[in-house]
């Protein structure tokens, strides 16, 4: 049973890691290694005088992203009439992000501790795409904020079991329509939903969905038609280069999930037990990378992630990459085989962001919110019921958070050519 109050050291911890949020406003932190967030919102503050024109459909000029997220930044910047105030507002509305995290949480595992949940949550602070799309009120917050909204009502109904259209399925379709409109990435998410839809709901149901879903695009279809500029993509048809880096980028969140389960396996060794199967996994993956390799030729110098970065940083070669793919596929396979629906998402993660430019921050903290909600995968439901398993998978992001600072601080990654 879940308890009824959060504890003081809880709040504690959550009002300590918001602060160091509000200091890294202070300091102008772009911690996410991209150093695009900064670029970003000062290329981009034109657009609000297009809207004070009322001139919006211009915004191309400036960025591919619907202007949602702009007509937020436009209506702050009326009541704070500030650059930097509107940094700040926006900084300020990022620190309810967690709490949204622990509201999705305890709709999945209701179970589980409340406090648990908590701690748990509080790992969205953590992650140096937040902290930089917060503090440089990117659109990668205002997405984020509807998405998780959205994905806290998708589990909702999923929970009542329901194989009709309700409030919350409405409200979900909603909220990512809105995510969608704040950035396009987000689509990615909705087709697996729809998905979901298909094989949940009565056929006349998916159908009414499938209207609903048609009338909230239509603002969409609208821009599109109106700027075709926010469907160009930079499509990179070497599909070996979205494999092998996208694979990777998804490993680097899996292997401290895998990294707490194996540590409770070793406690109990006698369930771990290697088969035939777990070898021909082994095998065709090695197999997969080995061809991929071989026609992979991604410029680390245009994002590609954390371990493509360190890989040619430390080795100064990109052998460390393809382990880290391999590991990658590996766990899909094996995330994929407790729930056959998840290859459909991983899918179109992988193939989805099918670019000559893919970077970490298009896949945090989105991953981890799936895995923690969407994402069918009972070790985790079972592993993260104590403190010392979610210390240890926080810590991993700790560390990962310092390194990016120090990046950010010394630009570590801006040396590559």
């Amino acid at each position: 049973m879940q308890k009824s109050k959060i504890h003081y050291l809880n709040l504690v911890s959550y009002f300590a890691l918001s602060t160091t949020l509000l200091i890294g406003y202070f300091l102008g932190e772009d911690s996410s290694g991209s150093g695009g967030f900064p670029v970003d919102f000062n290329s981009t503050w034109p657009i609000l005088e297009l809207i004070e024109k009322g001139e919006y459909i211009n915004f191309s000029e400036y960025t591919i992203h619907f202007p949602l997220h702009y007509y937020i930044l436009y209506f702050f910047n009326l009541l704070v009439e500030s650059k930097d105030a509107v940094r700040l507002l926006f900084t300020l509305i990022s620190l309810i992000t967690p709490y949204i995290f622990f509201l999705i949480l305890k709709e999945k595992f209701f179970k589980t501790d409340l406090n648990k949940l908590f701690f748990l949550s509080q790992i969205i602070f953590l992650l140096p795409s937040f902290r930089s799309g917060a503090i440089w009120a990117n659109t990668q917050l205002t997405a984020l904020l509807f998405f998780m909204i959205s994905i806290f009502f998708f589990l909702k109904w999923e929970n009542q079991r329901s194989k009709l259209i309700d409030k919350n399925l409405v409200l979900q379709c909603i909220f990512l329509s809105l995510a969608v409109y704040s950035r396009q990435l987000y689509a990615i998410v909705f087709i697996y939903i729809v998905y979901i839809y298909f094989l949940k709901l009565d056929f006349k149901e998916f159908i009414k969905s499938s209207i609903i879903i048609f009338v909230f695009s239509l603002p969409g279809i609208f821009l599109v038609l109106s700027v075709p500029r926010t469907l160009s993509l930079t499509f990179d048809f070497n599909f070996a280069n979205s494999l092998m880096v996208n694979t990777s980028i998804i490993s680097f969140y899996l292997i401290p999930l895998y990294f707490v389960i194996g540590l409770n396996y070793l406690q109990d060794y006698k369930k771990f037990n290697i088969t035939k199967e777990h070898y021909s996994l082994i095998l065709l993956s090695f197999l997969l990378v080995l061809l991929s390799s071989t026609v992979f030729n991604y410029n680390p110098s245009l994002g590609g992630g954390f371990f493509i970065k360190l890989s040619m940083i430390i080795f100064k070669n990109l052998y460390f990459f393809f382990f880290t793919s391999f590991v990658g596929i590996i766990l899909i396979v094996h995330i994929f085989k407790e729930n056959k629906n998840t290859l459909i998402l991983f899918l179109l993660l992988i193939f989805g962001f099918s670019s000559y430019q893919i970077f970490q921050k298009y896949f945090e903290p989105m991953l981890i919110i799936l895995l923690f909600s969407i994402i069918e995968f009972s070790k985790i439901k079972l592993k993260f019921k104590n403190y010392k398993n979610i210390i240890l998978f926080q810590s991993y992001f700790i560390i990962y958070l310092i390194l990016a600072i120090i990046n950010d601080i010394f630009k570590i990654t801006k040396t590559f050519a």
